[in-house]
């Protein structure tokens, strides 16, 4: 699942993103206007359906490099990475969360420093307000805001899945 293409004459790339910025801030403040507690999410594709992660567990955002394949290593595990000099482990979250592998276009890089972890998605969408979930955290869980719908993955689950345990200190 990608994004569409916007397309507006005379309006460059720049341009485009900063409208829907302030557009995106106006619905925000409705919303916040309203009392409905929101959180950000950076959202992405995987396996044709769009997630969520809190933008505050999220360090940075790249295209794939080239990845290096680690013997033995545990499946969801796609091999590491060099990322502004350090070496990056980069996951398929893809078999947690119930969707099909595809090809990794994009890497999430989470605010986890030992050891460095990376998400490969997809696609990236973009940024949301979300309506803010009271409900216990769960790997995945679907929320809805502003007629969109997307599956909010909570971060400190899917590493405690992702690593052993003795490596989830960070």
């Amino acid at each position: 699942m990608s994004a569409p293409p916007i397309v507006a004459d005379g309006l460059d790339a720049d341009a485009i993103a900063a409208v829907l910025r302030m557009r995106q801030r106006a619905v925000a403040g409705e919303r916040i206007a309203s009392g409905w507690p929101t959180e950000t999410l950076l959202t992405f594709a995987l396996g044709g359906v769009a997630h969520g992660l809190p933008i505050e567990q999220v360090r940075a955002v790249a295209m794939v490099p080239k990845v290096t394949r680690v013997p033995h290593a545990p499946g969801a595990l796609a091999g590491v990475v060099a990322w502004r000099g350090a070496v990056v482990n980069l996951f398929h979250p893809a078999s947690l969360l119930a969707r099909e592998v595809g090809t990794a276009t994009a890497m999430i890089v989470l605010r986890h420093d030992a050891p460095r972890i990376a998400l490969a998605v997809d696609a990236l969408l973009g940024v949301v307000d979300m309506p803010q979930g009271d409900a216990v955290p769960t790997l995945s869980r679907l929320v809805e805001g502003d007629g969109q719908r997307l599956t909010r993955v909570d971060p400190a689950l899917l590493i405690e899945l992702l690593l052993p345990a003795r490596l989830q200190e960070g």
